[in-house]
């Protein structure tokens, strides 16, 4: 598969693993996300796809973020670590925000990240059964490759309502570079991950004094792949305990999700995924888990109990 890949000249690479708990990490996707709560805010995430499959993908990520001057400002820090197959990709990005007010309760943010996309591919790992001539073939070593990374985002955000649009790898960085030899001429063929947009949006209903309904979406596109729309809803308890669910299209998969606060500031969350698709005999389902903790840095309005919850 590798060697047909390879000799199409340039490929296409996804990274960009699904996540079920997409609202309760908005930081992966928006650098526009980052002080929207006026919070310090830290998100350690693992998630598993495809537990059984040999190489299936996992991710982990942690971010953080928080405001400052006046609450306008924000910095943020994105660290993740997507692995499939022989390929691990460590993505490592410092982020800044700055927030317009539109009203009390009401903002529009815009963010810019920039940071290091580092590629390693263990060529070791690769069969190669019927092209033993691939150039890449006895390798047998890790081969690692660097470049620059940037992303752009806008956030907006009332008081029940938040949507964002953002653009991931807009430098479309390359990795896997392999040099070719034909008829003495030097070739170059390379992969590269193509940019990504996502639209995410949300609304709190509040039911009563102690239930909120939220749905939520994202929506994700990336040049030469079929638009992926994950849809879903969440009902809350006292603001502490969460139980919802998701659907993807892409992976043509249903999550279960359920969170608790286990004190004020520090949230768990576990989601499992039921997949329908043709790797559903092959597999026993995907498995994330998100942990989330938040404190006042400052606060510029009394009442954050819906925007706190979004994250």
């Amino acid at each position: 598969m590798f060697s047909c890949f390879l000799f199409a000249g340039t490929v296409k690479s996804q990274t960009a693993t699904p996540m079920a708990q997409y609202a309760g990490n908005q930081m992966i996707f928006n650098p526009g996300f980052a002080g929207a709560h006026d919070l310090f805010s830290a998100n350690l995430g693992v998630r598993t796809l495809w537990t059984g499959v040999p190489g299936s993908p996992r991710l982990i990520s942690l971010n953080m973020h928080a405001p400052f001057i006046d609450q306008r400002n924000a910095l943020g820090f994105i660290y993740q670590r997507e692995e499939f197959g022989p390929q691990i990709v460590n993505l490592v990005n410092l982020t800044y925000a700055y927030k317009f007010y539109t009203g009390e309760n009401s903002f529009i943010s815009l963010g810019v990240q920039a940071g290091l996309f580092n590629s390693i591919t263990d060529w070791g790992l690769v069969r190669f059964v019927r092209h033993p001539e691939d150039p890449a073939y006895g390798r047998g070593q890790r081969l690692p490759t660097n470049a620059f990374d940037i992303g752009l985002g806008i956030y907006f955000q009332a008081e029940n309502f938040y949507l964002g649009f953002s653009g991931r790898h807009l430098t479309t960085p390359k990795f896997d570079e392999i040099s070719l030899s034909d008829n003495g001429m030097g070739t170059t063929v390379h992969s590269h991950t193509p940019r990504q947009f996502f639209l995410m949006g949300g609304y709190n209903f509040i039911l009563t004094e102690d239930f909120d309904l939220r749905p939520r979406f994202l929506m994700r596109h990336m040049y030469g792949m079929p638009l992926v729309v994950n849809a879903g809803v969440e009902l809350v308890y006292l603001n502490r305990f969460g139980f919802g669910t998701n659907f993807a299209s892409g992976q043509r998969a249903v999550s279960l999700m359920g969170s608790i606060e286990l004190f004020e500031g520090l949230r768990v969350s576990y989601a499992f995924d039921m997949n329908f698709g043709v790797l559903r005999p092959f597999q026993r389902g995907s498995h994330e888990i998100l942990i989330s903790y938040s404190t006042h840095v400052c606060t510029r309005h009394n009442d954050i109990r819906v925007r706190r919850n979004w994250q």
